[in-house]
């Protein structure tokens, strides 16, 4: 095979791996570029819609009443899941971070249920068969903040992002190979390079003072 059969193929592949992954995280690229500007302007676009906060008093189905809590851990774990599934199937409770917290000499548990945006917590006191359910949502906008953070969000959204992140990368080193390949476009396409690099470097010097 010739070089320049083999350049060419090189180009051609090259080509179709900037287009398809630029393609792959168009929207997502979109989603992050527009929620770094949120972030950015805090205040400027702060925004209470869809915000929510609520405490009611559930009283306990009888599967769950325990007269007498386990002091090992393993039983604590399996009564925190039942209370877990419980919250969710029965009161749509969901998040991706939970944990728990007993007290038995008090007979008290303590759910903790964290989210993008917004939190649950339950206080089960089992001397009267009751669980105090606060929830919390902080609006649409701050929900749109943490996914772009990560935070709480879990580890499917967490390897998204990491996917996004590598697509991006591919996208933008294949774009730059493409320009080096262009002698037309590789004078302009370095000085617009250097200019980006040299742009970062003068923000963050300004930033200092």
């Amino acid at each position: 095979m010739s070089s320049s059969l083999k350049s060419f193929q090189l180009a051609k592949f090259m080509r179709l791996l900037h287009s398809y992954s630029s393609m792959l995280v168009l929207v997502l690229l979109l989603f992050f570029a527009i929620t770094g500007i949120t972030l950015n302007h805090p205040d400027a676009l702060h925004s209470t819609a869809g915000q929510l906060s609520s405490q009611q008093v559930l009283s306990l189905p009888a599967h769950l009443r325990y007269s007498s809590l386990p002091q090992s851990e393993q039983q604590q774990a399996q009564i925190a899941e039942q209370f877990r599934h419980w919250l969710s199937d029965k009161h749509q409770v969901k998040a991706a971070v939970f944990s728990y917290l007993f007290e038995p000499d008090d007979m008290l548990l303590e759910l903790d249920f964290k989210r993008p945006a917004g939190y649950a917590t339950a206080i089960v006191d089992f001397s009267n068969h009751t669980a105090e359910l606060e929830l919390e949502f902080n609006g649409y906008l701050a929900l749109l903040n943490d996914l772009h953070k990560g935070r709480n969000a879990g580890t499917s959204w967490i390897v998204l992002i990491d996917i996004t992140a590598l697509a991006c990368i591919i996208f933008s080193l294949t774009g730059f190979w493409l320009i080096l390949k262009q002698p037309s476009r590789r004078s302009i396409g370095n000085s617009l390079a250097m200019l980006g690099i040299f742009i970062s470097l003068f923000a963050y010097i300004l930033s200092l003072h």
